[in-house]
């Protein structure tokens, strides 16, 4: 990445545009499929996030419309912008990829609880726009804050799971629509899901080598 493997330096910014200049290298084998491709699956795996998004941008001209929120479609092109980027970055292994891939789940997170944060969980006085605004300015600040330090990003990504699956389960109790709880509940269990890949990946990489899984 860069000396220190923290801070990004200003005069660093074409070296991070190589290939495996990023500290970040996932447990799938690097040009193994592809002399042009790092990892080629998780690569590959990123084509969803470039199909399904437009097919939703589609099938949601009617919700938007029926609850005037517009901005739902703001979620998908970001979704399709996360895809791009972890695509680059899982590509190349570069570090302008990694920023990318990053920054694209922070603007899509903070996106998220811009729209659709409960009212009732926001302060009392506090409108939905200015509620959007202020969102908007964690998000700008997050983003510079990104960039000087780098290295904390995944961690600090993964704390937003935190808040938002409190939110969530606090909306299911409350819900009385079967299917609605249904979907929340396997939406915790995909998540938990992913959160436990992740770490596995990082943290038990060689183990799952050695017993030549997956």
């Amino acid at each position: 990445m860069h000396p220190d493997k923290g801070l990004l330096q200003p005069w660093e910014l074409l070296h991070n545009l190589h290939r495996g200049s990023s500290d970040v290298d996932w447990c799938e084998g690097n040009y193994v499929v592809s002399s042009f491709i790092a990892e080629f699956v998780n690569t590959l795996s990123n084509i969803l996030f470039l199909v399904v998004p437009p097919l939703l941008i589609f099938l949601f001209q009617n919700y938007a419309k029926s609850v005037q929120k517009k901005d739902i479609f703001i979620i998908w092109v970001l979704l399709i912008a996360v895809g791009l980027s972890s695509a680059y970055f899982h590509a190349t292994l570069s570090f302008a990829g990694q920023m990318l891939d990053e920054l694209a789940i922070l603007w899509l997170i903070c996106a998220g609880f811009a729209i659709w944060m409960p009212s009732r969980f926001l302060p009392v006085g506090l409108h939905r726009r200015a509620f959007k605004m202020g969102m908007l300015a964690i998000t700008i600040t997050g983003t510079i804050l990104a960039c000087i330090r780098p290295v904390v990003n995944a961690f600090a990504l993964m704390t937003f799971g935190i808040p938002i699956t409190v939110m969530l389960v606090v909306e299911m109790r409350r819900c009385k629509n079967d299917k609605i709880y249904r979907l929340g509940i396997r939406t915790v269990i995909l998540f938990g899901s992913a959160v436990f890949c992740w770490l596995n990946d990082r943290l038990m990489c060689e183990v799952w080598l050695k017993v030549c899984f997956p």
